[in-house]
């Protein structure tokens, strides 16, 4: 049995074709409108947006929020699920995609 070394130097992370980026806005002011986030005896909001592949719709939605109820402080949180690759045309990358078109 051989054993093989792969060195990760010329390998890049690109975001993975088979699968979705997520954003996801969460209010964080309070319904009783205390502005500090120290206060027990804030409410939180609770309001949430959350959308596959869409980030100008995740804004748009955080905007309307603004407008609807004059909160203005928000958590945005983002995936984008990423795939190590090897360079394009090495050795590496074609055992790879025999193995992925063998595998399907």
């Amino acid at each position: 049995m051989s054993r093989q070394t792969f060195k990760f130097a010329d390998w890049t992370t690109t975001p993975d074709p088979k699968a979705s980026a997520t954003y996801s806005v969460f209010c964080r002011d309070s319904l009783n409108g205390a502005d500090d986030d120290r206060n027990e005896d804030a409410e939180p909001c609770g309001w949430s947006f959350s959308v596959l592949d869409d980030k100008a719709e995740a804004d748009k939605q955080q905007k309307a929020h603004v407008e609807d109820a004059g909160h203005r402080f928000f958590v945005e949180v983002s995936t984008c699920p990423t795939v190590v690759t090897p360079p394009p045309g090495s050795v590496l990358a074609g055992r790879l995609a025999r193995l992925e078109r063998a595998t399907r």
